[in-house]
């Protein structure tokens, strides 16, 4: 059959030499992913065996069937030092993951999304501690809580999302929405309040859908639109959109969720309307491109620099205090501190603060970091959505890569 893959140069990908008239299996696709022939070549100068353990992570997430693909990028000093695909962006056709394959990044998007309102609050069009009140005077409390409340996850509003999955529910998530329907589901979260406005951290996308609404409100033109020209042009952004199944996207990869019992040990994932996550989840991007974005971010092409500050000081609560993630009564051990600024989570990596935040929808998971004393920021995308093997795979290719990072 000779040899079936695609190398990645810095000129573009080389063509394969898979006859056209050959049609393979799911089982053989999969096998060609284990084989490693589908793993594209680094991109840019001076990578040494030192990324080698990335290598192994990602070789070892395919073998062990916790994804069908893998996008990883590494920017430090502002050029690609580690940039690969591993495996497949879409096993019924062979396409191979590439690190310009296109995936959907879940809420990777809130830090998009904070972005926005916060580039409208240096336009003076509003103010991240306006009440939900003035945009959306109708909704229950909408007097109690802030944008700012909002953006940190403590304003104390529910999470539409956490709703127990049943048919009605996957059926609903086929629909697609307008604001009007979009803003109709937001009031039906339930509970709507299940915390005290400003006394807990808890995860709510009910809370960054109702700012993507607002954004297109004070805008005056669809979200995404605002997005690509008050963002995504600034960080020069080729790659990355406000998704829309509609859109013919060349290399995108599509979903997977895992299916031991299946030949290729994966089926289709769900779809999904990306009018339901709105703000909070419905973009698409790639490995690339959020690291292009972070060094856009923090370089100050985007946004002020207090702005930027903004969005990676942590929030307290009303009391003064860090909040900590509320948890449920049976929780064994004592809920930590949680760090948390507008759309972004600050963490340690390897004794080094890390900014960053992780993304997950139906058929794929991913993360986006900035490790800001090492000038380094990462990126990894797979296309594949839940289980144990797909977290413990994905967790070892990111802490592979942020070690590597580091060095």
């Amino acid at each position: 059959m000779g040899e079936l893959g695609t190398v990645i140069s810095s000129t573009g990908p080389m063509r394969s030499s898979l006859s056209p008239g050959i049609i393979l299996s799911r089982r053989a696709s999969l096998a060609l992913a284990i084989s490693g022939l589908c793993a594209a070549a680094a991109r840019g100068e001076g990578v040494t065996t030192g990324w080698a353990s990335i290598d192994a992570a990602a070789a070892k997430l395919i073998a062990d069937h916790a994804a069908p693909g893998v996008s990883i990028s590494v920017l430090k000093e502002g050029r690609f030092v580690y940039s690969k695909g591993f495996g497949l962006a879409n096993l019924e056709t062979v396409t191979l993951a590439l690190p310009k394959s296109v995936y959907k990044i879940g809420s990777i998007t809130k830090q998009f999304t904070a972005s926005a309102l916060l580039a409208l609050a240096e336009d003076r069009k509003l103010s991240v501690d306006d009440p939900l009140a003035r945009y959306f005077g109708d909704f229950p409390r909408a007097g109690e809580i802030t944008l700012r409340q909002m953006l940190t996850h403590t304003s104390g509003l529910g999470n539409y999302t956490a709703a127990v999955p049943h048919e009605s529910v996957i059926q609903e998530s086929r629909l697609d929405y307008d604001d009007a329907a979009l803003y109709r589901l937001m009031l039906s979260t339930k509970p709507l309040y299940p915390y005290e406005p400003g006394t807990v951290w808890a995860y709510s996308n009910t809370a960054y859908v109702l700012l993507g609404l607002i954004v297109q409100k004070v805008a005056g033109e669809p979200y995404g639109a605002f997005y690509e020209r008050r963002l995504f042009e600034r960080a020069g952004l080729a790659d990355t959109a406000v998704d829309d199944a509609a859109d013919v996207v060349p290399a995108r990869a599509s979903g997977y969720t895992p299916d031991p019992g299946a030949a290729s040990q994966f089926d289709n994932a769900s779809f999904i309307s990306m009018t339901i996550p709105g703000g909070a989840g419905s973009m698409r991007s790639t490995s690339e491109d959020l690291c292009r974005w972070h060094e856009a971010l923090f370089g100050g092409r985007v946004l002020a620099p207090e702005s930027v500050k903004q969005m990676i000081t942590p929030q307290r609560l009303k009391d003064g205090s860090l909040p900590k993630e509320a948890v449920s009564a049976d929780h064994k051990d004592a809920p930590k501190p949680v760090e948390y600024g507008f759309g972004l989570q600050i963490t340690t990596v390897g004794g080094r603060r890390a900014i960053g935040h992780p993304g997950g929808i139906s058929g794929f998971s991913s993360v986006v970091q900035t490790i800001p004393d090492a000038h380094a920021s990462l990126a990894v995308l797979v296309n594949c959505d839940h289980g144990v093997k797909v977290r413990e795979g994905f967790n070892a290719v990111q802490a592979a890569t942020a070690k590597a990072a580091l060095a």
